[in-house]
């Protein structure tokens, strides 16, 4: 009896209990003269799950990370060094923290939680040679924020300060001006003011967002240890690659060496032969990319023509084999649809856009929270064609074993709205408020999905193949049973996720007319013109949802793309996307 109340009241904890979030990440870097930075972060969590946090730091380059130190309330974490051990018990961790180190200098930073629930820790850690000599100017691109972390951060700033005793840091489009800055990753906005640097998102962090600093100061600012390796025209023109920033054309300089000073800048003359071989470069640049356009069409056209005549277009890595054939009747990947719109995207070859897939996921969520009995089917007063959906439990009242259901599910109940019936449009008007949310879950939904299929064996990975064509050919077998209502119930739920539950649903309907009344009226659909209408409404919302996203991204990065170009490296918009290149980061982190 004890232990029935004990499991009792632990679930129901488990239900009642706060999610797990990133409220805020407060960080500075103190940049000195040699090139060191201390970087200080304050962490401003919540926990429920897991026994230590990790940091992931990945491609330090020439630069290494030291002297690793975590505080909480005012107590310094006692430091294991680069001996730390992840697989000991939350109490054996309390109060300490670590590094581990990982080949080609890739490491993590760990503390212990301690307990879950509300913290607010503080960590310190030293990025030797981070500012290194790039020979015309001195500078680095460092990614301070990783993407793909366990929970989304809902804020992040990032405040640079200037600690080498010398000459304030000015914007360089300004008299005096010494320094140029760009953010890449998030959305948000950056400044400078009174040689203070700072950076802030503006709103919460998507799946894929990240924060990265690309920074040039003059020569004297700073006194580096370290040559780069290349120089910081490359550094720039990777980083500036698919971002909002205009790709600048370097300056020329005078670049001083041990040997004595290489002339960089060319003669008026000799640049005149350069410029009058650079027309001849383009000129066979431009005849060239016509023809190279066509040979690659070609070739994707011959490849997708190929995969779909012949099957062979599941990746060999994933399944085993590259044609996948026969009946599968059970559940695949454990009924998970969010698995199985994983494991179907990353293993098919002619699947090359998530955003195209997400629709189908999302429609199979609300079908499984009304079979489920979440939602309540009402048919909409002003349209006949049409159904709303009533939520009948709040966040509180819900619990998700799937963490991309979970975050679809709050988000359709927020754009609900105060009286919980969401509405025509309603999710549309949602995603393009939170659009940075929306166009981040296909790919999250990708990663999220791999924890449920990847420990799975390569036949038990083709059950999910197998499944599909049991569903499409189920008018075609010779010997067919009605599975009972219960169980399809969960075949429309994956049906919905790989996009033919409507095809699905009047194949059965026609050798099982009354199975599927029945499953209709069990489902609180009214009936089977409801169900249908039921499955197009959703994938409709669904695809409008994801299109509203896109519309709103596009924008936005337009918008950022003006403040950008008229910043030239001197605070405005931060860049949602480029980045690319550049030192540190990672992906992931968070508890576990």
């Amino acid at each position: 009896m004890k232990k029935l109340i004990f499991l009792s009241l632990a679930t129901l904890l488990c239900l009642v209990a706060p999610a797990q979030e990133i409220r805020d990440i407060e960080t500075t870097v103190r940049l000195f003269r040699n090139g060191n930075a201390l970087v200080v972060q304050k962490w401003d969590i919540r926990v429920t799950q897991g026994t230590e946090w990790y940091i992931p730091i990945d491609n330090p380059g020439k630069s290494r990370i030291g002297e690793f130190s975590v505080f909480e309330d005012g107590e310094e974490f006692d430091n294991d060094g680069d001996r730390w051990k992840s697989d000991r018990s939350m109490r054996a961790k309390s109060h300490r923290c670590g590094i581990i180190r990982k080949p080609g200098g890739n490491l993590e930073l760990c503390w212990g939680l301690g307990s879950h629930g509300d913290h607010v820790f503080t960590i310190m850690y030293v990025i030797e040679n981070l500012v290194q000599d790039y020979g015309e100017v001195d500078g680095f691109h460092w990614h301070f924020l990783n993407d793909e972390w366990s929970v989304k951060p809902q804020h992040a700033s990032i405040t640079f300060l200037n600690e080498t005793d010398a000459e304030k840091w000015v914007r360089d489009d300004t008299d005096g001006g010494n320094v140029r800055f760009w953010g890449f990753g998030m959305a948000g906005k950056s400044s400078i003011e009174d040689g203070v640097i700072t950076f802030e998102s503006t709103e919460p962090f998507g799946y894929a967002s990240f924060f990265s600093a690309l920074m040039c100061f003059d020569k004297g600012l700073f006194l580096p240890s370290v040559r780069a390796d290349g120089t910081m025209a490359e550094l720039k023109k990777e980083a500036f690659r698919g971002s909002d920033y205009d790709v600048e054309e370097s300056d020329d300089y005078d670049v001083e060496t041990e040997d004595g000073t290489i002339i960089v800048k060319a003669k008026d003359g000799e640049r005149d032969k350069e410029e009058d071989k650079d027309w001849i470069y383009y000129l066979i640049a431009l005849l060239a990319l016509p023809v190279l356009l066509v040979a690659y069409l070609i070739y994707k056209g011959v490849s997708i023509l190929y995969w779909k005549l012949s099957g062979h277009r599941y990746d060999k890595s994933i399944f085993g084999k590259t044609k996948i054939e026969g009946w599968w009747r059970d559940l695949p990947v454990e009924g998970n649809p969010t698995a199985l719109y994983s494991l179907l995207f990353k293993g098919d070859k002619l699947a090359t856009n998530p955003q195209k897939r997400f629709p189908n996921l999302a429609g199979a969520y609300f079908l499984k929270w009304i079979l489920d009995g979440l939602l309540v089917v009402e048919k909409d007063p002003k349209k006949s064609k049409r159904v709303n959906l009533r939520f009948v439990k709040g966040e509180e009242e819900i619990s998700f074993d799937d963490a991309m259901e979970r975050q679809v599910y709050l988000a359709a109940l927020e754009a609900a709205g105060s009286n919980l019936l969401l509405e025509a449009n309603e999710f549309k008007k949602w995603s393009y408020k939170h659009y940075n949310t929306a166009v981040s879950w296909p790919w999250e939904a990708v990663y999220l999905g791999r924890n449920t299929w990847a420990p799975l064996s390569k036949e038990e990975r083709c059950h999910a193949v197998e499944f599909k064509h049991f569903l499409e050919d189920f008018t075609l077998m010779d010997q067919r049973n009605a599975p009972e209502v219960g169980l399809w119930k969960k075949y429309m739920v994956l049906a919905a996720a790989m996009g033919i539950a409507d095809q699905v649903a009047k194949n059965f309907e026609k050798l099982y007319p009354n199975v599927m009344e029945e499953y209709s009226r069990n489902a609180n659909m009214l009936d089977m013109s409801t169900t249908y209408m039921i499955l197009r409404e959703v994938r409709v919302s669904s695809t409008a949802m994801m299109k509203s996203a896109a519309e709103r991204n596009y924008a936005q990065k337009a918008a950022a793309s003006a403040q950008a170009r008229r910043s030239f490296g001197g605070g405005g918009s931060i860049s949602i996307g480029g980045g690319f290149g550049g030192f540190g980061g990672g992906h992931g982190g968070g508890a576990r």
